[in-house]
């Protein structure tokens, strides 16, 4: 897959604030040689300005002018209908796009938190959630969390279209997690991006009765990685509030790096 467009979100409310998404989906946009889609409505209806009648002229031309600095070409589209649920309004343009950009969001009602679940499981897409601070550059070097699932396979393969020849993986296996049938090996999956022209390694990190999460922030910093790779697991929110998951603590936009999600 060759990435053309990608698709972002921006809150009107908060058109004068930093949108590290927007920042990230601009940079790789540019890199790509793809276009932009950006979605400018409210979905938060609790923060400053939520309750105003907001100036869309004025978003889009705030959005155009970061868009035109960036070399990007760039489609700017209000919410025309209500008809539908946000989360569903913006899984259906990742529907026709390659690859989705947001901000993790805390707590389960949040609306760009809808946005991003609605994204991951309901887009057929991958999605990536970009951290509030910090570079947006395209990734050179990414971890790629391996446990030999569908949607471990599956974001992957997405990541592939991102990385240009000689950019390096590590395929991470934590151990002490899942029992892997041989046929699943994180080696082969080392195999194969190596026949993509990507110089990959494959790692066995123990997990020690850590979280899994934090396994994988801690191997993706020490190996000074610029992306993390991920399948994306629904769980029921009873399981979200008494486990966790490696998805759910993604969400909430804490990670320092980007991180790519596929279902």
């Amino acid at each position: 897959m060759t990435v053309r467009s990608i698709v972002t979100f921006v809150q009107p409310s908060a058109i004068d604030q930093d949108h590290a998404a927007l920042a990230l989906a601009l940079e790789w946009a540019g890199a790509l040689s793809a276009q932009a889609v950006v979605l400018a409505f409210t979905v938060d209806v609790t923060g400053p300005g939520a309750d105003d009648d907001m100036d869309f002229a004025n978003t889009r031309a705030a959005i155009a002018a970061l868009a035109d600095r960036a070399g990007v070409p760039c489609t700017i589209v209000d919410r025309s209908s209500f008809a539908y649920g946000i989360g569903e309004v913006f899984a259906d343009h990742m529907k026709v796009a390659d690859l989705g950009v947001l901000t993790g969001r805390r707590g389960p009602l949040v609306g760009e938190r809808l946005l991003a679940q609605a994204a991951i499981f309901d887009s057929g897409r991958p999605l990536v959630i970009s951290p509030k601070k910090g570079t947006a550059t395209l990734p050179r070097r990414v971890l790629i969390a391996w446990d030999g699932t569908h949607a471990a396979a599956r974001a992957m393969q997405d990541t592939i279209s991102l990385l240009s020849p000689g950019a390096e993986a590590i395929v991470v296996r934590v151990t002490d997690d899942k029992v892997l049938r041989m046929d699943q090996s994180g080696i082969e999956a080392a195999h194969h991006l190596a026949r993509h022209g990507i110089k990959a390694e494959f790692r066995e990190i123990q997990r020690n009765g850590r979280d899994i999460y934090d396994v994988l922030v801690t191997a993706a910093a020490e190996a000074r990685c610029d992306l993390i790779v991920a399948g994306a697991v629904r769980h029921s929110p009873i399981h979200e509030l008494v486990f966790g998951s490696v998805t759910g603590r993604v969400l909430d936009g804490d990670c320092p790096l980007p991180v790519l999600l596929s279902a």
